[in-house]
């Protein structure tokens, strides 16, 4: 059941970004919900199902919008199983913690793709990368993350969600 929901809710991420988010653009920046999404599972259910969350839902969006697929899935898995490291270790319940880890996640995600840029040959300044791609995306999918992360944490106070599998005696 859990893993139904969990398809569930990156398929509605991926229409909602494809179809409301481009109408709510500030100077050419959107929120990046699933780096909001795939926090809260760090935050709230830890690894593997931050990393799995980060890689199926990077490779929805490498088959919608990359222009190759793998990108956006590394960049996603690789964000979602570092922050899922702190799973125990922080107070989750706070705001402020998942806002924290979501700008630290877009911070991430965007220096592995300026990393990318820059070993495909492409001449790319960081600073003017920071200035008028980064700090804006940074600042406008944390200014969306309350409302996500509110959803989520009242997702898994159900008990499907919490439910840990065990096999054996």
């Amino acid at each position: 059941m859990k893993g139904w929901v969990i398809c569930g809710i990156l398929l509605g991420n991926i229409i909602i970004q494809s179809s409301l988010f481009p109408f709510i653009q500030i100077y050419g920046v959107q929120p990046d919900s699933l780096a909001v999404l795939v926090v809260s599972f760090a935050l709230l259910a830890g690894n593997p199902t931050s990393a799995i969350v980060g890689l199926a839902g990077g490779l929805l969006q490498d088959i919608i919008y990359g222009p190759c697929v793998g990108v956006y899935a590394l960049q996603y898995m690789l964000a979602g199983y570092t922050i899922g490291l702190v799973y125990g270790k922080v107070f989750a319940d706070k705001m402020m913690v998942c806002m924290f880890f979501v700008a630290l996640m877009v911070l991430l995600r965007e220096f592995l793709m300026f990393i990318q840029l820059f070993f495909t040959g492409l001449d790319v300044s960081i600073y003017n990368v920071f200035f008028t791609v980064i700090l804006p995306e940074i600042v406008y999918t944390v200014a969306v993350t309350p409302l996500i992360y509110y959803l989520m944490r009242r997702l898994y106070k159900y008990r499907f969600m919490n439910r840990r599998w065990h096999f054996g005696n």
